[in-house]
């Protein structure tokens, strides 16, 4: 069973490993844990018989008119359950005051994001670890 939380609450190191799978320069555990912590928003998707964070969602808001959704992820053994779409169900539901909510992502992506109503746009990006 998973569970769902919006703190941080009961989440050692130990439990953010595994995520970044596939990145070009991925976080560490401790980078991680600061996103997660630092981040306007979060859930975290919880395996209830392991206590095991399997999935996150995070969004930095001005709380007001603006928010945008850096990271969605989920351990690459949960996925195909659902657990994306909670939580990105769960993170919409908290954000359904804002007028203005933005995110990137790969093509690949894109019908993902489509199923919540979201719009394709363009924009503009620095990615350093490319030039590197």
């Amino acid at each position: 069973m998973i569970e769902y939380r919006d703190t941080m609450d009961g989440a050692e190191y130990s439990t953010f490993d595994g995520f970044c799978v596939g990145w070009k320069k991925p976080l560490s555990t401790v980078q991680l844990r600061a996103v997660i912590s630092n981040s306007t928003f979060k859930i975290l998707a919880i395996d209830s018989a392991t206590t095991k964070v399997v999935g996150i969602i995070t969004a930095l808001s001005d709380q007001i008119n603006w928010a945008f959704i850096p990271y969605l992820e989920v351990l690459p053994e949960y996925q195909k359950q659902g657990i994306g779409k909670e939580l990105m169900k769960r993170m919409l539901t908290k954000l359904s005051q804002i007028n203005c909510i933005d995110l990137t992502c790969d093509p690949e992506m894109q019908p993902f994001y489509d199923k919540f109503g979201m719009l394709k746009s363009e924009g503009m990006v620095i990615r350093r670890y490319l030039s590197e």
